[in-house]
């Protein structure tokens, strides 16, 4: 049996993820106003996360897409023989400061985030306390394979997912032709394929 347990990105909407299949397993999508206290601290995050990850049928396959990829890569580090398998889509290992990501979330109207994971304020909250965060040093923890997905043309994640896939023990990249950083309907096909 076995748990797919989807990480959204907290910019884009969850209900792509809603239909991936995932053969004899269940689905399970993240529901980030639940993992998410009031203090929008990535840390609370990344702990109420792996409480739930130990409490999910076991194997668990871990499903990231942007800041969820970051989210499941940190979860990872630490959770040794407890994850069967981690797919990330448009991955990063490295924050940086999210100047640009956070910009371009000040600009969007509060109406934008009703389809997100979280509303405005706690997504821009999450974006600020996880910035400067850098996994370098903890990717020899990441014990299962790593299957890393990236578009073509996605000149934001394209390094940084090469980079990714020669730092793990297992990592495996596939290149999704014709695709850019927007989360679109080639780029689940091929999780999707992935996971049946």
């Amino acid at each position: 049996m076995g748990t797919v347990f989807v990480l959204p990105d907290l910019a884009t909407s969850v209900a792509p993820w809603q239909n991936l299949p995932v053969g004899y397993r269940t689905l399970q999508v993240a529901d980030y106003r639940t993992l998410v206290d009031a203090s929008g601290d990535f840390e609370q995050l990344v702990a109420a996360t792996v409480a739930l990850v130990r409490q999910l049928p076991q194997p668990v396959t871990l499903v990231g897409h942007g800041f969820g990829a970051f989210l499941a890569l940190t979860v990872a580090t630490t959770q040794f023989g407890r994850l069967d398998r981690l797919v990330l889509v448009a991955p990063a290992y490295q924050t940086g400061s999210y100047r640009t990501k956070l910009t371009g979330l000040h600009l969007k109207g509060a109406g934008r985030f009703k389809t997100t994971a979280l509303d405005k304020a706690a997504t821009l909250a999450l974006y600020r306390t996880a910035a400067h965060r850098d996994l370098t040093n903890q990717l020899m923890h990441v014990q299962c394979r790593v299957d890393i997905f990236c578009g073509e043309q996605d000149r934001a994640h394209r390094q940084a997912a090469t980079d990714l896939y020669h730092r793990l023990l297992e990592g495996h990249l596939t290149t999704v032709p014709q695709t850019g950083a927007t989360l679109n309907e080639a780029t689940l096909r091929a999780v999707g394929e992935l996971l049946r």
